[in-house]
Protein backbone atom coordinates (compact mmCIF):
# COMPACT_ATOMS: atom_id res chain seq x y z
CA UNK A 1 0.00 0.00 0.00
CA UNK A 2 1.09 3.45 -0.69
CA UNK A 3 1.26 6.40 2.07
CA UNK A 4 0.36 3.83 4.81
CA UNK A 5 2.36 1.13 6.93
CA UNK A 6 -0.20 -1.70 5.86
CA UNK A 7 -0.16 -2.51 9.70
CA UNK A 8 -1.08 -1.55 13.16
CA UNK A 9 -0.29 -2.78 16.76
CA UNK A 10 -2.58 -3.79 20.01
CA UNK A 11 -0.98 -3.26 23.17
CA UNK A 12 -2.90 -4.64 26.39
CA UNK A 13 -1.27 -3.08 29.35
CA UNK A 14 -2.68 -5.59 32.34
CA UNK A 15 -0.89 -8.10 30.52
CA UNK A 16 1.91 -6.39 28.61
CA UNK A 17 0.86 -8.53 25.50
CA UNK A 18 1.73 -6.95 21.96
CA UNK A 19 -0.14 -8.10 18.84
CA UNK A 20 0.43 -6.89 15.34
CA UNK A 21 -2.50 -6.78 12.60
CA UNK A 22 -1.99 -6.63 8.52
CA UNK A 23 -4.37 -3.78 7.39
CA UNK A 24 -6.62 -4.94 4.25
CA UNK A 25 -6.18 -2.90 0.97
CA UNK A 26 -8.71 -1.13 1.08
CA UNK A 27 -7.81 0.59 4.08
CA UNK A 28 -7.06 3.44 1.74
CA UNK A 29 -10.05 3.44 0.16
CA UNK A 30 -12.14 5.63 2.47
CA UNK A 31 -12.20 7.83 5.50
CA UNK A 32 -15.19 6.17 7.17
CA UNK A 33 -13.36 2.71 6.66
CA UNK A 34 -11.02 4.13 8.64
CA UNK A 35 -12.58 5.18 11.73
CA UNK A 36 -14.81 1.40 11.29
CA UNK A 37 -11.63 0.00 11.28
CA UNK A 38 -9.93 1.49 14.07
CA UNK A 39 -13.49 0.77 16.35
CA UNK A 40 -13.75 -2.52 15.41
CA UNK A 41 -9.71 -3.55 16.10
CA UNK A 42 -10.91 -1.51 19.72
CA UNK A 43 -13.68 -4.24 20.10
CA UNK A 44 -11.88 -7.01 19.31
CA UNK A 45 -8.86 -5.86 21.43
CA UNK A 46 -11.79 -5.73 24.56
CA UNK A 47 -13.67 -2.58 24.29
CA UNK A 48 -12.39 -0.50 26.90
CA UNK A 49 -9.50 1.49 25.42
CA UNK A 50 -8.18 3.59 22.82
CA UNK A 51 -6.39 4.24 19.49
CA UNK A 52 -3.91 6.53 18.80
CA UNK A 53 -4.01 6.99 14.89
CA UNK A 54 -2.71 8.61 11.59
CA UNK A 55 -5.32 9.37 8.70
CA UNK A 56 -4.80 7.92 5.09
CA UNK A 57 -2.85 11.71 4.27
CA UNK A 58 -1.23 12.18 7.10
CA UNK A 59 2.71 12.94 6.02
CA UNK A 60 1.40 13.59 2.56
CA UNK A 61 2.29 16.86 0.38
CA UNK A 62 -1.72 17.79 0.74
CA UNK A 63 -2.05 21.08 2.58
CA UNK A 64 -2.08 21.09 6.23
CA UNK A 65 -1.23 17.08 6.22
CA UNK A 66 -0.10 16.73 9.76
CA UNK A 67 -2.74 15.34 11.74
CA UNK A 68 -3.01 12.50 13.73
CA UNK A 69 -6.05 11.63 16.49
CA UNK A 70 -6.71 9.62 19.34
CA UNK A 71 -9.86 7.92 19.09
CA UNK A 72 -12.58 6.92 22.10
CA UNK A 73 -15.47 4.38 21.11
CA UNK A 74 -18.50 5.19 22.17
CA UNK A 75 -19.32 3.53 25.25
CA UNK A 76 -23.05 3.09 27.12
CA UNK A 77 -22.05 6.36 28.54
CA UNK A 78 -20.02 8.32 26.42
CA UNK A 79 -20.23 8.92 22.79
CA UNK A 80 -17.73 8.82 20.66
CA UNK A 81 -14.34 11.01 21.68
CA UNK A 82 -11.64 12.36 19.37
CA UNK A 83 -8.50 14.61 20.04
CA UNK A 84 -6.64 15.64 17.40
CA UNK A 85 -3.18 15.28 17.64
CA UNK A 86 -1.50 18.43 15.43
CA UNK A 87 1.82 19.56 14.85
CA UNK A 88 4.16 17.08 13.95
CA UNK A 89 2.77 14.25 16.02
CA UNK A 90 0.31 12.91 13.00
CA UNK A 91 3.54 12.36 11.22
CA UNK A 92 6.22 11.38 13.63
CA UNK A 93 3.25 8.58 15.03
CA UNK A 94 3.14 7.73 11.18
CA UNK A 95 6.19 6.76 10.92
CA UNK A 96 7.15 4.77 13.67
CA UNK A 97 5.56 2.05 11.40
CA UNK A 98 1.82 1.37 12.43
CA UNK A 99 -0.71 3.39 11.28
CA UNK A 100 -2.75 3.15 14.78
CA UNK A 101 -2.16 1.26 17.93
CA UNK A 102 -4.55 0.46 20.07
CA UNK A 103 -4.14 0.62 23.86
CA UNK A 104 -6.27 -1.46 26.28
CA UNK A 105 -6.52 -2.97 30.13
CA UNK A 106 -4.95 -0.81 32.95
CA UNK A 107 -1.25 -0.88 34.05
CA UNK A 108 -0.18 -2.50 37.42
CA UNK A 109 2.36 0.27 37.71
CA UNK A 110 3.49 3.92 37.14
CA UNK A 111 5.15 4.40 33.43
CA UNK A 112 4.44 5.21 29.81
CA UNK A 113 3.86 3.38 26.44
CA UNK A 114 6.54 3.98 23.99
CA UNK A 115 6.80 3.55 20.10
CA UNK A 116 9.43 3.75 17.72
CA UNK A 117 10.72 1.60 14.15
CA UNK A 118 7.96 -1.08 14.67
CA UNK A 119 7.93 -1.09 18.57
CA UNK A 120 5.78 -0.81 20.58
CA UNK A 121 6.01 -1.23 25.05
CA UNK A 122 5.21 -0.09 28.36
CA UNK A 123 8.00 1.24 30.22
CA UNK A 124 7.95 1.20 34.16
CA UNK A 125 8.84 4.66 35.44
CA UNK A 126 8.16 4.51 39.26
CA UNK A 127 9.05 8.35 39.44
CA UNK A 128 7.15 9.78 36.09
CA UNK A 129 3.83 9.92 38.29
CA UNK A 130 5.05 12.53 40.46
CA UNK A 131 5.50 14.60 37.79
CA UNK A 132 3.76 17.50 36.17
CA UNK A 133 3.15 17.12 32.33
CA UNK A 134 5.88 19.29 31.30
CA UNK A 135 8.54 17.20 33.63
CA UNK A 136 6.97 14.22 31.72
CA UNK A 137 8.08 15.11 28.57
CA UNK A 138 11.29 16.06 29.84
CA UNK A 139 12.33 13.06 31.51
CA UNK A 140 11.06 11.00 28.75
CA UNK A 141 13.03 12.56 26.29
CA UNK A 142 16.07 12.21 28.69
CA UNK A 143 15.70 8.82 28.99
CA UNK A 144 15.59 7.40 25.60
CA UNK A 145 18.01 9.91 24.53
CA UNK A 146 16.35 11.89 21.76
CA UNK A 147 15.06 15.31 21.98
CA UNK A 148 12.34 15.02 19.07
CA UNK A 149 10.41 12.19 20.74
CA UNK A 150 6.59 13.27 20.63
CA UNK A 151 4.92 12.88 23.75
CA UNK A 152 1.16 12.92 24.79
CA UNK A 153 1.24 13.66 28.53
CA UNK A 154 -1.39 13.26 31.49
CA UNK A 155 -0.88 15.63 34.15
CA UNK A 156 -2.29 15.61 37.52
CA UNK A 157 -5.58 16.20 36.89
CA UNK A 158 -5.63 13.57 34.14
CA UNK A 159 -3.88 10.98 36.70
CA UNK A 160 -7.14 11.76 39.31
CA UNK A 161 -9.87 11.06 36.23
CA UNK A 162 -10.81 14.36 35.95
CA UNK A 163 -13.70 15.20 33.32
CA UNK A 164 -12.19 18.61 33.16
CA UNK A 165 -9.01 17.46 32.76
CA UNK A 166 -6.61 17.87 29.37
CA UNK A 167 -4.29 15.98 27.61
CA UNK A 168 -0.23 18.64 26.69
CA UNK A 169 1.01 17.66 23.37
CA UNK A 170 4.78 18.27 24.41
CA UNK A 171 4.04 21.18 26.55
CA UNK A 172 1.10 22.79 25.11
CA UNK A 173 -2.69 21.55 25.28
CA UNK A 174 -5.41 23.40 23.37
CA UNK A 175 -6.24 19.95 21.52
CA UNK A 176 -8.29 17.89 24.07
CA UNK A 177 -11.49 19.16 24.77
CA UNK A 178 -13.12 15.33 25.23
CA UNK A 179 -11.35 14.16 28.77
CA UNK A 180 -8.68 11.92 26.96
CA UNK A 181 -6.56 12.49 29.85
CA UNK A 182 -8.56 11.20 32.35
CA UNK A 183 -8.93 8.01 29.52
CA UNK A 184 -5.16 7.43 30.24
CA UNK A 185 -5.04 8.48 33.99
CA UNK A 186 -7.81 5.57 34.08
CA UNK A 187 -5.99 2.93 32.39
CA UNK A 188 -2.61 3.94 34.43
CA UNK A 189 -0.63 5.77 31.90
CA UNK A 190 1.15 8.94 32.58
CA UNK A 191 2.05 9.28 29.09
CA UNK A 192 2.48 8.34 25.32
CA UNK A 193 5.81 8.50 23.57
CA UNK A 194 6.43 7.79 19.58
CA UNK A 195 9.48 8.74 17.39
CA UNK A 196 9.40 8.14 13.63
CA UNK A 197 12.32 6.83 11.65
CA UNK A 198 10.00 5.27 8.71
CA UNK A 199 9.87 6.17 5.32
CA UNK A 200 6.62 6.85 3.19
CA UNK A 201 6.40 5.29 -0.64
CA UNK A 202 3.83 7.40 -3.04
CA UNK A 203 2.85 6.08 -6.78
CA UNK A 204 3.67 9.29 -8.15
CA UNK A 205 5.20 11.74 -6.36
CA UNK A 206 6.14 14.48 -8.85
CA UNK A 207 2.59 14.72 -9.78
CA UNK A 208 1.24 14.59 -6.36
CA UNK A 209 3.27 17.37 -5.06
CA UNK A 210 2.32 19.56 -8.37
CA UNK A 211 -1.46 19.13 -7.55
CA UNK A 212 -1.07 19.65 -4.09
CA UNK A 213 1.38 23.01 -4.86
CA UNK A 214 -2.11 23.80 -7.29
CA UNK A 215 -4.33 23.50 -4.47
CA UNK A 216 -2.62 25.39 -2.25
CA UNK A 217 -1.92 28.09 -4.55
CA UNK A 218 -6.55 27.92 -5.36
CA UNK A 219 -6.71 28.16 -1.32
CA UNK A 220 -4.56 31.57 -0.52
CA UNK A 221 -7.56 34.00 -1.08
CA UNK A 222 -9.78 31.84 1.14
CA UNK A 223 -7.20 31.84 3.48
CA UNK A 224 -7.09 35.67 3.61
CA UNK A 225 -4.06 37.64 5.37
CA UNK A 226 -2.30 35.59 7.38
CA UNK A 227 -1.74 36.75 11.20
CA UNK A 228 -1.08 33.59 13.40
CA UNK A 229 -3.39 33.09 16.07
CA UNK A 230 -4.49 36.62 15.70
CA UNK A 231 -6.33 35.31 12.35
CA UNK A 232 -8.79 33.27 14.30
CA UNK A 233 -8.54 34.79 17.57
CA UNK A 234 -9.75 38.72 17.71
CA UNK A 235 -8.16 39.08 21.51
CA UNK A 236 -4.53 37.82 19.90
CA UNK A 237 -4.70 40.82 17.63
CA UNK A 238 -4.56 43.32 20.88
CA UNK A 239 -1.78 45.33 21.35
CA UNK A 240 -0.87 43.67 24.50
CA UNK A 241 -0.71 40.59 22.77
CA UNK A 242 1.57 41.65 19.55
CA UNK A 243 3.65 42.95 22.54
CA UNK A 244 4.42 39.19 23.65
CA UNK A 245 4.57 37.88 20.09
CA UNK A 246 8.06 35.87 19.57
CA UNK A 247 6.76 34.02 16.43
CA UNK A 248 4.60 32.48 14.41
CA UNK A 249 4.66 28.81 14.08
CA UNK A 250 2.54 26.28 11.81
CA UNK A 251 2.23 22.44 11.69
CA UNK A 252 3.78 19.98 9.28
CA UNK A 253 2.25 21.10 5.21
CA UNK A 254 0.82 23.77 6.07
CA UNK A 255 1.10 27.31 5.13
CA UNK A 256 -1.05 29.03 7.24
CA UNK A 257 0.26 29.07 10.98
CA UNK A 258 -2.28 29.35 13.55
CA UNK A 259 0.10 29.12 16.28
CA UNK A 260 1.52 31.94 18.18
CA UNK A 261 5.19 31.70 20.64
CA UNK A 262 4.51 34.67 23.02
CA UNK A 263 7.52 35.54 25.31
CA UNK A 264 6.75 36.30 29.38
CA UNK A 265 10.47 36.31 30.86
CA UNK A 266 12.45 38.05 27.48
CA UNK A 267 12.42 40.13 24.89
CA UNK A 268 9.98 38.82 22.60
CA UNK A 269 11.71 40.22 20.11
CA UNK A 270 15.12 38.77 20.51
CA UNK A 271 15.07 34.94 18.55
CA UNK A 272 17.21 33.30 21.26
CA UNK A 273 15.83 31.70 24.16
CA UNK A 274 18.38 32.60 27.19
CA UNK A 275 15.46 31.43 29.97
CA UNK A 276 14.28 27.61 30.27
CA UNK A 277 10.99 28.50 29.67
CA UNK A 278 10.77 31.61 28.15
CA UNK A 279 6.87 31.84 27.39
CA UNK A 280 4.50 29.22 25.47
CA UNK A 281 3.27 28.36 22.70
CA UNK A 282 -0.84 29.26 21.73
CA UNK A 283 -3.26 27.64 19.61
CA UNK A 284 -6.34 26.99 22.36
CA UNK A 285 -8.33 30.35 20.62
CA UNK A 286 -11.69 29.45 22.69
CA UNK A 287 -9.71 29.73 25.81
CA UNK A 288 -8.11 33.01 24.34
CA UNK A 289 -10.90 34.43 23.80
CA UNK A 290 -12.77 33.39 27.00
CA UNK A 291 -10.03 34.72 29.45
CA UNK A 292 -10.11 37.94 27.57
CA UNK A 293 -13.54 38.49 28.00
CA UNK A 294 -12.67 38.30 32.01
CA UNK A 295 -10.58 41.19 31.31
CA UNK A 296 -7.13 39.21 32.01
CA UNK A 297 -4.57 41.08 30.19
CA UNK A 298 -2.16 39.57 27.41
CA UNK A 299 0.55 38.31 29.95
CA UNK A 300 -1.64 37.11 32.89
CA UNK A 301 -4.02 35.11 29.68
CA UNK A 302 -0.55 33.38 28.33
CA UNK A 303 1.19 32.41 32.06
CA UNK A 304 -2.71 31.28 33.20
CA UNK A 305 -2.66 28.51 29.89
CA UNK A 306 0.89 27.60 30.31
CA UNK A 307 -0.11 26.78 34.18
CA UNK A 308 -3.06 25.06 32.99
CA UNK A 309 -1.06 22.72 30.52
CA UNK A 310 1.30 21.43 33.39
CA UNK A 311 -0.99 20.84 36.16
CA UNK A 312 -3.08 18.98 32.79
CA UNK A 313 -6.04 21.02 33.28
CA UNK A 314 -8.71 22.36 30.75
CA UNK A 315 -8.45 26.03 30.74
CA UNK A 316 -12.09 26.49 30.11
CA UNK A 317 -13.19 24.64 33.07
CA UNK A 318 -10.97 26.28 35.52
CA UNK A 319 -11.53 29.72 34.56
CA UNK A 320 -15.46 28.56 34.56
CA UNK A 321 -14.63 27.50 38.78
CA UNK A 322 -13.11 31.08 39.37
CA UNK A 323 -14.54 34.05 40.87
CA UNK A 324 -14.48 36.92 38.44
CA UNK A 325 -15.01 40.36 39.02
CA UNK A 326 -14.51 43.57 36.81
CA UNK A 327 -10.99 43.77 37.86
CA UNK A 328 -10.18 40.68 35.91
CA UNK A 329 -9.07 37.23 37.16
CA UNK A 330 -7.02 36.99 40.33
CA UNK A 331 -3.88 34.39 39.76
CA UNK A 332 -3.42 32.82 43.30
CA UNK A 333 -7.41 31.88 42.97
CA UNK A 334 -6.65 30.02 39.74
CA UNK A 335 -3.35 28.35 41.40
CA UNK A 336 -5.82 27.03 44.22
CA UNK A 337 -8.22 25.59 41.45
CA UNK A 338 -5.39 23.75 40.05
CA UNK A 339 -4.01 22.46 43.16
CA UNK A 340 -6.87 21.44 44.56
CA UNK A 341 -7.76 19.10 41.44
CA UNK A 342 -10.70 22.08 40.51
CA UNK A 343 -14.07 21.03 38.87
CA UNK A 344 -15.15 17.39 38.96
CA UNK A 345 -17.34 18.24 35.61
CA UNK A 346 -15.97 19.67 32.36
CA UNK A 347 -16.67 22.51 30.95
CA UNK A 348 -20.26 23.08 30.04
CA UNK A 349 -19.30 23.95 26.32
CA UNK A 350 -17.14 20.97 26.06
CA UNK A 351 -18.20 18.71 23.16
CA UNK A 352 -17.36 15.28 21.40
CA UNK A 353 -15.67 16.86 18.57
CA UNK A 354 -12.95 19.21 20.27
CA UNK A 355 -10.06 21.11 18.61
CA UNK A 356 -11.91 22.49 15.16
CA UNK A 357 -13.13 25.77 13.33
CA UNK A 358 -16.73 25.05 12.24
CA UNK A 359 -18.14 22.82 9.16
CA UNK A 360 -21.41 23.57 7.63
CA UNK A 361 -21.17 19.90 7.64
CA UNK A 362 -20.28 18.25 10.73
CA UNK A 363 -18.78 15.09 9.50
CA UNK A 364 -16.91 16.72 8.06
CA UNK A 365 -14.42 17.10 10.92
CA UNK A 366 -14.69 13.45 11.65
CA UNK A 367 -13.54 12.96 7.92
CA UNK A 368 -10.82 15.50 7.91
CA UNK A 369 -9.24 13.67 10.94
CA UNK A 370 -9.87 10.10 8.99
CA UNK A 371 -7.86 11.61 6.03
CA UNK A 372 -5.11 13.21 8.45
CA UNK A 373 -6.48 16.52 7.82
CA UNK A 374 -6.33 19.51 10.03
CA UNK A 375 -9.65 20.49 10.30
CA UNK A 376 -8.95 24.32 11.89
CA UNK A 377 -7.21 25.05 8.22
CA UNK A 378 -9.52 22.89 6.41
CA UNK A 379 -12.34 24.58 7.80
CA UNK A 380 -11.00 27.92 6.84
CA UNK A 381 -9.86 27.22 3.54
CA UNK A 382 -12.99 25.32 2.60
CA UNK A 383 -13.25 21.33 2.55
CA UNK A 384 -13.59 20.43 -1.18
CA UNK A 385 -14.20 16.64 -1.34
CA UNK A 386 -13.37 16.44 -4.95
CA UNK A 387 -10.35 18.14 -4.72
CA UNK A 388 -8.81 16.29 -1.80
CA UNK A 389 -9.25 13.30 -3.88
CA UNK A 390 -7.53 14.42 -6.80
CA UNK A 391 -4.23 15.17 -4.60
CA UNK A 392 -4.60 12.32 -3.15
CA UNK A 393 -4.74 10.10 -6.57
CA UNK A 394 -1.39 10.25 -7.63
CA UNK A 395 0.25 9.51 -4.22
CA UNK A 396 -2.23 6.35 -3.47
CA UNK A 397 -2.36 5.17 -6.18
CA UNK A 398 -5.93 4.43 -6.32
CA UNK A 399 -9.17 7.12 -6.25
CA UNK A 400 -10.58 7.81 -2.13
CA UNK A 401 -14.30 6.94 -1.58
CA UNK A 402 -15.34 10.42 0.34
CA UNK A 403 -19.04 9.12 0.86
Amino acid sequence: MHLVNGRYATLDLSSGEVQEHELQDDYTRSSFGVMATIDAAVASAGGAGFALASGILTGSLVPASCAGFIRIPHSESNPTRMCPLTGFMGVELKLTGFDFVVITGKASGDGYVWIRDGIIEFVASPEIHKCDSWERTDKIRSDQGDRKIQVVAGGPWGDHGLAASQLTMNYWGGEDRVGAAAELGRMGLSAVAFRGMGELELLDPEEHLARSLALMRSQIALLGPNDGLASFSEAAGRDDFRGLLHRNISCYACPFPCRSYYKLYEDAKVMTFDNKEPGYLVYDVPSVERMASLRMDAREIVEALKRCARYGAEPMAVVSALPADETGVDMTELDAVLISNGPAEPWSGSSSGGFSESFDDSSDYETCLALGLCPRYWARAGFNRDSVCSVAEPALGMKLDMG
